[in-house]
């Protein structure tokens, strides 16, 4: 959006919740990928699949909060006309 004002609405969805998990789990395959791989030449990851799951569980929550976050933004804004 082109829009040339230093105030931006307010009621637009937040977004930096779905961009956080979405890296947030990028990092998580490239940790999953980076475990088998170095599993592969003879040594072993240090918590390679508790680290995964506890980064897939951290996108989780954000991807559920942004949701949340969202939809009551949403209903506020409904609610106000």
């Amino acid at each position: 959006m082109a829009a040339h004002d230093s105030e931006l609405p307010s009621d637009l969805p937040a977004t930096w919740p779905f961009r956080a998990g979405a890296t947030i789990v990028i990092v998580a395959l490239a940790w999953f990928c980076l475990g088998f791989a170095i599993e592969d030449i003879g040594n072993e990851l240090e918590a390679h699949l508790p680290v995964f799951w506890a980064l897939l569980a951290i996108a989780g929550v954000l991807f559920v909060g942004g949701a949340a976050f969202n939809i009551q933004r949403e209903q506020r804004r409904k609610r106000q006309g």
